[in-house]
């Protein structure tokens, strides 16, 4: 069949209601989407006011009639009220490189038409569930919290039409390392205090974590749209899913200035025998510039470490920047195989 004739059986819909734009996700995404994460994809379609390009292909209409929905492919586009155009749940069901290619011209399409000056993608939100990135090959396809998978087929078409990528982010598994932070006599931390903020806590902490993330982050880590919603689905989610200690903040006590920060996210795709939480995503911390090697990362480490051994939970992975090399080190020491790879990619129009 030529190109021509194949391009004639297919057609697109754009979707802007929330509920219908749900019904279709499925495709474009290899993590499943449970009923009860619905009210985190819901809420940030509204946030993000995000709209799904549908790929149709006609089918034997004779055969099937209305029962059967002949949707076979899917991109989310939203923004952040800036010139870039975000993409996310990006995926053909057969993985035919020239449907993915049609699709892939239609976000281009949109994006000159609607005057973005840059495109970037995948990112799927909400984030803490989805992930970002397009899989490299030779990745580990298990399931895992934040980590999707696809063939390598996407990213070269998209490499083929002038993306270029943007972030390279590894993936470390490794088992948790208990440390006691408190009896390492290398660090004193005695100016310092570790907690694990409730739910209730977070609401009147929020800015200023937010403001510590925003301010001191290094740039290849601010690749996601800007919106507080982002936080909000992280809080609910480990909160439902997860455990407090898996949120913390560390307090330089003279000054009562929150000095630094991070969370974990739960894994609730991997449970033991008994049903147990057994892992977490090593998400995030950051420490503020005036703070730093006076070994507040071991600090946070270690302390979360340590209520992490009175739980079940045993092993997780460790995302880092290809480009930070200190941490890729740092999770190398302590055991952690790279055993991932997503990027995340860029487009000029």
């Amino acid at each position: 069949m030529s190109k021509d004739q194949h391009k004639k059986k297919l057609e697109i819909e754009i979707l802007d209601e929330p509920e219908e734009i749900l019904k279709h996700l499925k495709l474009g995404i290899s993590i499943p989407i449970l009923p009860e994460f619905h009210k985190y994809i819901i809420g940030d379609i509204k946030t993000y006011n995000a709209k799904s390009i549908i790929l149709r292909e006609e089918i034997n209409t004779e055969r099937f009639k209305n029962q059967t929905d002949y949707a076979i492919g899917n991109v989310l586009l939203y923004d952040d009220g800036g010139e870039t155009l975000f993409f996310g749940y990006f995926g053909v069901y057969d993985h035919d490189p020239f449907k993915i290619e049609f699709l892939l011209d239609k976000i281009l399409d949109f994006g000159k038409k609607n005057n973005y000056k840059t495109i970037r993608g995948p990112i799927n939100i909400p984030t803490v569930i989805f992930g970002w990135g397009f899989m490299v090959e030779g990745s580990n396809k298990d399931y895992f919290i934040g980590c999707p998978v696809n063939p390598p087929i996407y990213q070269e078409i998209f490499l083929k039409k002038k993306f270029n990528v943007k972030f390279e982010e590894d993936r470390y598994a490794m088992l948790v390392y208990r440390y006691n932070p408190f009896k390492d006599k290398k660090f004193d931390f005695s100016e310092f205090d570790y907690v694990n903020p409730s739910k209730a806590d977070m609401d009147k902490i929020k800015n200023e974590f937010i403001k510590l993330h925003m301010d001191y982050m290094p740039e290849s880590a601010r690749i996601t749209p800007k919106s507080e919603k982002n936080f909000d689905n992280i809080v609910d989610f480990v909160n439902e899913y997860g455990e407090e200690w898996m949120i913390w903040t560390v307090y330089h006590k003279p000054t009562h200035k929150m000095v630094s920060c991070g969370y974990v996210i739960p894994n609730p795709f991997s449970l033991d025998l008994k049903g147990n939480l057994d892992s977490v995503s090593f998400h995030d911390w950051v420490v503020h510039p005036d703070y730093r090697r006076k070994g507040l990362a071991m600090l946070m480490y270690g302390a979360t470490s340590l209520k992490a051994f009175k739980t079940k939970v045993r092993w997780g992975s460790y995302p880092v920047g290809a480009e930070n090399v200190s941490n890729s080190k740092m999770a190398q020491k302590m055991g952690g195989k790279k055993d991932r790879t997503h990027l995340i990619l860029e487009c000029k129009i």
